[in-house]
């Protein structure tokens, strides 16, 4: 009982961990949710070791587990037009029950180690990101805007003023409205000026990347 009751706490803990650091970022999956995963990741495992005690094959519920979670992980997956958002929390999803088994299976250091490699990532690829802010990298930014081709040129034109080059550019209409999808070099700041800039024509409606 005592070792039921270490397992329940430590999955508790972990994915608690990484459910407050998904949490804190405002993601879908946040503390609660990774607590229920992690625990009932555990239990499953938990039972599954009972089951082989008693001539049951132990890798059926094993198995379940990683699949019955990707439904949970796909669903905060969202597709906003050609912007895709929740990918990472749906890999944490699915990281938070291995850990739940690894700790129904009593590896705890393997357990605790992967639990603080993910908060190193997560944490540490933000940074990363910081810091990519200062350098030109290949990027697509898409527009909506009135259809009229003297608004897309003023568009490009308006890019071109703060010395980047455009690369391609694809125009589709939906809805009675131009999508202007153009692709250059940027650095994270240039990308916000364009952005100002650009946001201040009363044609286009709106930008994202």
């Amino acid at each position: 009982m005592d070792e039921i009751l270490i397992k329940v706490v430590l999955s508790l803990i972990l994915g608690g961990a990484l459910g407050m650091e998904r949490q804190y970022h405002d993601k879908p999956a946040g503390y609660a949710t990774n607590c229920l995963i992690c625990l009932g990741a555990t239990l499953f495992t938990i039972l599954s070791q009972y089951m082989s005690e008693f001539g049951g094959d132990p890798g059926r519920i094993a198995a379940q587990i990683v699949t019955g979670v990707g439904f949970i992980g796909a669903g905060s997956i969202l597709r906003d037009g050609n912007k895709i958002s929740g990918l990472t929390t749906a890999a944490g999803v699915w990281l938070v029950a291995a850990i739940g088994m690894a700790v129904g299976y009593g590896e705890y250091i393997l357990a605790s180690l992967f639990a603080a490699s993910i908060l190193l990532i997560q944490l540490g690829v933000r940074k990363t990101i910081k810091l990519l802010e200062f350098v030109k990298h290949y990027d697509t930014i898409y527009l909506l805007c009135t259809p009229k081709w003297a608004v897309v040129e003023e568009i490009c034109r308006r890019i071109e003023s703060h010395n980047i080059s455009i690369l391609k550019q694809e125009i589709t209409k939906q809805d009675n409205l131009f999508v202007v999808a153009i692709t250059a070099t940027f650095t994270g700041r240039e990308f916000y000026k364009i952005t100002k800039d650009l946001l201040e024509m009363p044609e286009v409606k709106s930008l994202y990347k």
